[in-house]
């Protein structure tokens, strides 16, 4: 029942951040007042359990707030974050945050190819720049649902024994991703920043993706019965 109601909740932050680019104090306070009734639901302790949640939720704050302070986060993102950390178990709230950097990162590239597309500097390439921007979020996708557990690449069969029989062939398939990654990212900041856009990201609908994910897994186990009828 709490974790529909947070699922609600979020649900609104993500069409208002999206929309205007603000989550409204309102909703952050209901979603933080909110935790303690799931506590007390829950039947969580005060030690550990509860200590560890105000912990987090002020490691949260802490962090979010050197975002903030550096422009880089909003400061409805960082209400929100921080009263979600309030929900979560550790681990579970890990999890969130990995959810939101990948979305918020394909976000980025996403609404980086609606700027660059729409780009009129004078010597610029907005046509091809649009396309090496699209081939870099689809590649940024694959590697986010692979990581979030969705489709990924299969290894051919040949370089899957390889990989189990060489050394050097293991190293090579663990750093080519990362290689990869980060010549993605940097010549996608490299393009949206010749043309001269920054664009706003809606890190609330980044945030709130992330986590209705969670609840989703949380709620798995009781929406499958009715599913199933």
């Amino acid at each position: 029942m709490l974790l529909g109601a947070l699922a609600m909740a979020l649900i609104v932050a993500a069409f208002t951040d999206l929309k205007s680019r603000i989550i409204s104090n309102r909703l952050n306070v209901a979603i933080a007042v909110g935790a303690p009734l799931f506590w007390l639901a829950t039947g969580l302790e005060v030690w550990p359990g509860i200590a560890f949640q105000l912990g987090l939720a002020g490691i949260t704050f802490a962090i979010c707030a050197l975002f903030f302070a550096i422009g880089q986060m909003g400061g409805g993102d960082l209400k929100l974050l921080t009263a979600l950390a309030l929900w979560f178990p550790p681990m579970e709230f890990v999890g969130l945050v990995l959810i939101m950097a990948m979305v918020g990162w394909v976000l980025t590239l996403v609404m980086g190819i609606w700027g660059v597309s729409r780009s009129n500097i004078v010597g610029a390439k907005p046509l091809r720049d649009t396309a090496i921007l699209i081939g870099c979020t689809l590649i940024a996708a694959v590697f986010a649902s692979s990581i979030l557990g969705g489709p990924r690449f299969a290894l051919p069969h040949a370089l899957g024994e390889s990989v189990d029989s060489n050394v050097g062939v293991t190293i090579a398939m663990a750093v080519a991703p990362i290689a990869l990654l980060a010549l993605v990212t940097l010549a996608s900041i490299k393009i949206i920043r010749r043309h001269k856009h920054q664009p706003r990201i809606p890190y609330g609908l980044a945030i709130s993706i992330a986590g209705l994910w969670v609840v989703a897994t949380a709620l798995g186990p009781d929406i499958a019965p009715v599913l199933a009828g």
